[in-house]
């Protein structure tokens, strides 16, 4: 058979190479054969609203150019509210900054702004029009905003923060949209990058440091990001780092704030001096990837599109069908690569020699054992159910990659 990706529990199907992750109790699955184009199977234009960075618009993938000035300001302001109307009071002094016409033409001139705008949109067009005022009516997954929001309730964080391209609407020039509109969306921003990385800080705390670092470098007086570079430090064996990073925190506030270090920083320097490290495994498994990979941009992309159409499914496979020799492996492992960093409590690999020449295909029991003992479980079973039902324990609370590689069938994927 071929190579498949996927998540939490059995699944539905696999082939010689499978990748899996792990989360909640649904199940689904997704070949790389899968047509994942951008039209819908009705052939109706895929439309995307971008609100996470730079205001875009794009239909099947395509941009589509919004006039700068007041058509974005408009487009913005209703995108911040979809689905809810917007009074025309509250748009002109929106899409004038506080300085709208006389009011006997403020309206006739906001409504030859939301001509412009639906002309620019074409097909795109979401503003509709009532007696309360306009809005902009889209589906959920159209917009980013919503999107994120979904995801954070799913407890996808990471999924959700890569859906962050850079400062909220950049290229819309309006003073009280930063003012009033754009600080909530950032703070609700690292509100979710301190919880996502709460959840790393119990995996691997050396990758988390460079971008700790980073963090207190963007934000200086925010305590939670110096409080969990204390943690990812001192969890990483630089103890006395650690307690440098603290007492650079303590002078600071005092300084420049004139207080004291918050209840979040005294709990980890207490942490920190009594030595707490709880343990923990990371699994680093996947071979190097293939160094001078060429092509495959159609599947790779597939592949990372079923991350984003189905996040938060647990048991998600992409099988790779097809001869030997085609480089099925080549490219499990450079996707693989690729993504890894959605999976921080580590990525698994084995070749099953399902059609080895020289060696027995593996037994997936054996398989589970040693993926049971690379996720640091210490009391490892000894009959094959236990065993089995040890290694779904161990993944039940993780999101794991697995690479099943050369599989021979269904039945030595299954188990795993």
């Amino acid at each position: 058979m071929s190579p498949a990706v996927r998540g939490n529990a059995s699944p539905r199907r696999c082939s010689s190479s499978s990748a899996r992750w792990t989360g909640s109790t649904s199940r689904t699955g997704c070949s790389v054969r899968e047509n994942c184009s951008l039209r819908s199977t009705s052939g109706v234009a895929r439309v995307e609203y971008r609100v996470l960075g730079p205001l875009e618009v794009l239909v099947d993938g395509e941009p589509v150019s919004v006039p700068a000035g007041r058509s974005r300001v408009l487009l913005a302001t209703l995108l911040l509210r979809a689905n809810e109307f917007v009074s025309v009071d509250e748009l002109v002094e929106r899409v004038w900054d506080g300085e709208p016409p006389a009011a006997d033409r403020a309206h006739k001139t906001l409504q030859m702004v939301v001509t412009r705008l639906r002309q620019s949109l074409g097909e795109a067009n979401c503003v509709r029009t009532s007696s309360r005022g306009y809005s902009a009516v889209v589906e959920p997954e159209q917009l980013d905003l919503a999107r994120f929001r979904a995801l954070v309730a799913q407890g996808e964080r990471r999924a959700a923060l890569e859906l962050w391209r850079g400062p909220v609407l950049a290229n819309v020039v309006s003073e009280s949209l930063h003012r009033e509109d754009v600080p909530r969306l950032t703070e609700e921003r690292l509100v979710v990058l301190e919880q996502r990385i709460d959840e790393d800080l119990a995996r691997a705390t050396d990758v988390l440091v460079p971008e700790l670092r980073l963090l207190v470098r963007q934000h200086p007086l925010r305590e939670t990001f110096w409080a969990q570079l204390m943690l990812a430090l001192h969890r990483a064996g630089q103890q006395a780092e650690a307690l440098t990073v603290y007492q650079e925190i303590r002078k600071r506030l005092a300084d420049e704030l004139g207080v004291d270090p918050g209840q979040r920083l005294r709990e980890a320097h207490e942490q920190v001096l009594r030595g707490d490290n709880p343990a923990s495994s990371v699994p680093r498994q996947l071979p190097p990837a293939y160094p001078h990979f060429v092509g495959r941009a159609q599947e790779l992309a597939r592949l990372t599109e079923t991350l984003r159409i189905r996040p938060g499914e647990p048991v998600l496979i992409s099988a790779i069908n097809g001869i030997g020799g085609v480089g099925k492996t080549v490219l499990a492992l450079q996707w693989a690569h690729e993504v890894a960093g959605r999976f921080p409590d580590g990525q698994l690999y084995v070749n099953l020699r399902g059609f080895d020449t020289r060696a027995e295909p593996l037994d997936p029991v054996s398989v589970a054992r040693d993926f049971v003992q690379a996720l640091g479980v210490k009391d490892v079973p000894s009959s094959g159910d236990a065993l089995i039902a040890a290694y779904r324990s161990a993944l039940a609370r993780r999101r794991v990659l697995v690479v099943l590689d050369n599989a021979r069938d269904v039945d030595q994927v299954r188990p795993l």
